[in-house]
C-alpha cells in the first residue's frame, strides 16, 4: 500500500487538503444538530431553567449547575454515556414536548448534551454549515442576492447588512463590495473574529439610524426557529433594524423549497401576503429544486396598517391543502 506523501518533489510540504463532506451529508449533520438545540431548549423549559443558546461553553455549566440543584445528575451521565444512536433515547428526545417524569427528561438531556459536546456534534456541525457555502458547491445563496441586487442599487452608495445565520466572511454579500459594514451573527458562529456569536431575537433594538441597516439577509434561518409564533416574531423583528432615513430597505429571505411547496399551512402566496402585510413587498424570486429565494422591498411609504384587519388571517393555523407526506411549517404573527 502506497504510503501519502508529505512533501512535493520540490522538497515543499504539501497543503492540507480542507475536509470534505458530501452535501446531502452535511445537511443531515446541520438538520440533526438543529433538532438537538430544539429538543434542548424543550426539556430547559419543562425543567425550569434557561440556556443561554448563544453560548454553547455557559450552556454547559448551567445544564450541570442546574442538574445538580435538582439532583439529577446520575440520570444526566447515563444519558451521556449511552451509546449513540440509542433506540429509546432517540424516541424519547422526539417526544420530549409530552414527557412528564425529570429523571427521563435530564437523561435525554444528558444524552443531547453528549452528542453535542463528546461526539463531534458541534465541530461537525460548524464543518457541514462551513463546507455548505463553498463556492465550488454552489452554497452561497447570496450570490443570488449580489446578482439582483446589481440591478436595484445606486453605485454611488455603499448599503449596510445584517447578516443572519452567516456561515462565512468570505461569501459574496461580504466580498461584492455593495455594503460596509456587512454585520454577520450566528448563535454558534464558527469563525468568532468576523461572526458574532449571537441570538437576532437577542440583539438590541438600534438607537437609530446610523445603527440600522439597508438589508437583512436571513438565509436558512427561519426554519430553523422552533416555533410558528417565534418565525412570526422574528419577522416582525426586522422592521426596527431597518433604516427610517432612506426611501427603501430589503429583506433577503431563503428557506427550503419544502416550507411553501409542501406545507399543509403554508404556500408562497401566504408567505409573500403576510410580508405585505408587514410593509413589505416581492421585487425578486427565484427557486432551485430544494431552495427558494426571496427579496423583499419595504419603501419608506409602505405601513403594515394599510392592510386592515387582514392580520386575522395570519394569527391561527389554517389548512390550506393536506396530502400525505406533506410538512406542518408555518408562521404566525
Amino acid at each position: 500500500m502506497l504510503l501519502k506523501r508529505r512533501k512535493t518533489v520540490t522538497g515543499r510540504p504539501v497543503l492540507q487538503q480542507a475536509p470534505k463532506i458530501k452535501p446531502e451529508r452535511a445537511r443531515r449533520i446541520i438538520r440533526r444538530f438543529h433538532l438537538l438545540i430544539n429538543k434542548r431548549r424543550i426539556i430547559a423549559v419543562k425543567l425550569k431553567f434557561k440556556l443561554a443558546e448563544n453560548d454553547e461553553a455557559g450552556t454547559a455549566k448551567t445544564v450541570n449547575k442546574k442538574l445538580e440543584l435538582l439532583g439529577l445528575m446520575s440520570q444526566y451521565r447515563e444519558g451521556w454515556k449511552a451509546s449513540h444512536p440509542d433506540a429509546q433515547l432517540e424516541e424519547q428526545m422526539l417526544k420530549a414536548q409530552g414527557i412528564k417524569e425529570s429523571q427521563t427528561l435530564a437523561r435525554v438531556l444528558g444524552y443531547i448534551m453528549g452528542e453535542i459536546h463528546d461526539r463531534g456534534g458541534l465541530q461537525n456541525y460548524q464543518l457541514a454549515s462551513t463546507i455548505g457555502q463553498d463556492k465550488n458547491r454552489g452554497g452561497d445563496s447570496s450570490k443570488i442576492l449580489i446578482k439582483w441586487f446589481q440591478k436595484i442599487r445606486d453605485s454611488r452608495k455603499t448599503y449596510r447588512a445584517l447578516e443572519l445565520g452567516s456561515l462565512s466572511a468570505r461569501n459574496a454579500i461580504s466580498t461584492s463590495g455593495m455594503f460596509n459594514p456587512v454585520v454577520r451573527i450566528d448563535l454558534n458562529s464558527n469563525d468568532p473574529a468576523n461572526i458574532e456569536r449571537q441570538d437576532f431575537m437577542e440583539r438590541p433594538i438600534p438607537k437609530d439610524d446610523l445603527e440600522r441597516f439597508d438589508l437583512i439577509s436571513c438565509s436558512l434561518v427561519l426554519n430553523f426557529v422552533p416555533s410558528p409564533e417565534l418565525r412570526g416574531a422574528m419577522l416582525k423583528r426586522f422592521e426596527s433594524f431597518l433604516r427610517l432615513d432612506v426611501a427603501s430597505t430589503y429583506v433577503f429571505l431563503v428557506l427550503p423549497l419544502p416550507c411553501v411547496d409542501n406545507s399543509r399551512y403554508m404556500t408562497q402566496d401566504t408567505l409573500c401576503a403576510m410580508m405585505n402585510y408587514l410593509g413589505y413587498r416581492m421585487i425578486n424570486e427565484h427557486k432551485s429544486p430544494k431552495i427558494i429565494y426571496l427579496l423583499f422591498e419595504r419603501e419608506k411609504s409602505q405601513d403594515r396598517s394599510n392592510s386592515g384587519g387582514k392580520t386575522l388571517h395570519f394569527t391561527k393555523k389554517k389548512i390550506l391543502r393536506d396530502h400525505a407526506g406533506m410538512n406542518n411549517f408555518s408562521v404566525l404573527l
